[in-house]
Parts: structure tokens; C-alpha cells; sequence
């Protein structure tokens, strides 16, 4: 197949799928219309442009690809009345297939073609169907996925015009205060469905979730006290925002917060204590608190003779 392209997608592209403005599967009317895109492709071995010529040039998604009369006649006998039946369900009252015309006013098939894309990167299914049903459009994971691939643009703005609403319908006016279900359960899924990540980076949440903002929102009272239960229970949820392990050595060495097994006889002058077995078993977690200072912590021990 020749190239024709795939949709250029921005970040906050998903509002399209939510509010069914630009669906991965878009409805289509009642159609009276029989058409086998799996015979004309696979068995008579159709090129796309073969049907569709205008998609190499076209710059709009309100541009008709679609074929029309005139071109199916270039491979059947449109002028023979006993053949309408063919194509058409109800030969007496023949219709047309209803065009695509909510599609984004930016996509231009033209600018994919010439990025190198060919038809089947954004329209296999298409090639599979053996009769005329709903319209199997990119969706906006398959898009971003893409876009994200090829270091192409994932800006709204690359897709959206600037009066296009993207709030998805679960972005309801107490959203700010009831997100939190909702991003704990799909923050961190990949493209299986739609998450947070899909329109918000990290540095969106962590303008209001860090520092001040976080007292008795996040963390509860006395959670500097508490949270050790957590940390043990939960580890990978603490990661989510505190990445770096410095965040908590800081801590504790600021406030000389000794861990449990610091007690007596863990560290004794000549002998060497507990922490002797310690280190050699697990140096990497001695290290996560004493990397700053282990030159000197270390060095009035065991410093050569």
C-alpha cells in the first residue's frame, strides 16, 4: 500500500474519545451500501489510492476521501442497471455512503505521507472488514503512542482548536477536590486505557502536591511520626513522589533519626559491632543514608595506621 498517513496527535487529544468527537470507532448512520474492503485489498490486491487519491494531498480532516461513482466505475459498469444491486442494498433508492465530517480541521493526511507513513500504520482494520459499518479511525492512544515514538509534536494545539473543549466529563467543577480515587486507581497504567499521564505530566501534580500544600491534605496529622508504617507497607507509593532516597535520609540525619537496628553495639571502636555483618551483607543500604558522608564517617575507624 502507498502512503496516506496517520492522525497528528496532541496530549489532550483523549477529550475527543470521551466526547465522542473523535472516537477510535465512530458510528455510522443506516447504509444501504454493500462494500468488502477485505476483497478489494487482499484479493484483487487494490492499492488505497487506488480509491482514495485525493489522501495524499489532503491537508484537512474535513476533506471527502471517500470514492465516488466515477471512481468505481473505472473497475465496474456503473451504466448497467441490472449491476446497482452489486453495491447497493436498495438499487431503486440508491444512497450514498454519509461522509466523515467532525474529524480535526488540523489533521492533514498530506504532512504524514511526506513523514514516510504508510496507510497500514494507522488503518490495518480497515484492510479486515468485509462490509460497510462503523468508521475505524486512529484513536488518540494509537496517535500520542505514535507521536511519542517519532519525537513528533504532542501539544494540544497541534490538533485542537483553540475553542475545542478538552475537559474530559469526569472533570466535574469539584474535580480539583475529588480527583484523588481516580488517579490513585490509573496514574501509572500504560496505553491500555486512558490515565492522568495521558494529558498531565509529573510537574502538573507536583505544583500542588509538594511542600506546604501537603500538610493535612495528603499527609495527615503527626504523619512524620507515623508514616514508618506506611514506607514498610507501601514502598512504590512513597516513590510516586518522593523519587529520590535522599528525600529521606535528609530527613533523618537532620533530626537524628537513627534506624532500629542502630543501638547499643552497633558500631564499637576496635571491635567493629553489628554493623561490620551489616555492611557486608547489604553495603548498598548503608549507603542509601551515608553517601554524603561515609569518606568521614568511615575514615575515623578504619583509617590505615
Amino acid at each position: 500500500m502507498k502512503a496516506l498517513g496517520t492522525l497528528t496527535a496532541g496530549l489532550c487529544l483523549f477529550a475527543f474519545l470521551f466526547q465522542a468527537r473523535l472516537p477510535a470507532v465512530v458510528p455510522a448512520p443506516d447504509i444501504t451500501l454493500n462494500f468488502n474492503h477485505a476483497y478489494h485489498v487482499l484479493e484483487e490486491e487494490l492499492e488505497c489510492d487506488t480509491c482514495h487519491g485525493g489522501a495524499e494531498t489532503s491537508s484537512a480532516g474535513q476533506d471527502n476521501l471517500l470514492p465516488s461513482m466515477e471512481v468505481c466505475g473505472d473497475c465496474h459498469d456503473i451504466e448497467d442497471e441490472d449491476e446497482c444491486a452489486t453495491c447497493h442494498m436498495d438499487p431503486d433508492d440508491p444512497e450514498e455512503v454519509p461522509r466523515i465530517q467532525d474529524y480535526s480541521q488540523k489533521f492533514s493526511h498530506e504532512r504524514h505521507v511526506t513523514a514516510g507513513l504508510e496507510c497500514q500504520d494507522c488503518h490495518e482494520a480497515v484492510a479486515l472488514k468485509e462490509e460497510v459499518g462503523e468508521y475505524l479511525l486512529p484513536g488518540m492512544l494509537e496517535c500520542q503512542d505514535c507521536h511519542d515514538r517519532k519525537n513528533a509534536s504532542l501539544e494540544c494545539e497541534s490538533c485542537h482548536m483553540p475553542e475545542d473543549e478538552l475537559r474530559p466529563p469526569s472533570h466535574t467543577p469539584d474535580f480539583v477536590h475529588a480527583h484523588s480515587d481516580l488517579a490513585r486507581n490509573n496514574a501509572h497504567e500504560t496505553f491500555s486505557s486512558f490515565t492522568c499521564q495521558t494529558c498531565h505530566d509529573d510537574n502538573f501534580c507536583q505544583d500542588c502536591h509538594q511542600g506546604d500544600n501537603l500538610d493535612r491534605l495528603t499527609h495527615p496529622l503527626n504523619y512524620d511520626v507515623t508514616h514508618a508504617l506506611d514506607a514498610r507497607g507501601n514502598e512504590r507509593a512513597c516513590v510516586s513522589c518522593h523519587v529520590e532516597t535522599t528525600f529521606c535520609a535528609d530527613c533523618h540525619v537532620d533530626n537524628n533519626i537513627m534506624p532500629q537496628n542502630h543501638g547499643p553495639g552497633w558500631a564499637v571502636w576496635e571491635v567493629g559491632g553489628r554493623h561490620v555483618d551489616e555492611a557486608r551483607q547489604d553495603l548498598a543500604s548503608c549507603i542509601s543514608c551515608h553517601e554524603d558522608n561515609a569518606e568521614v564517617l568511615c575514615i575515623t575507624c578504619h583509617a590505615d595506621p
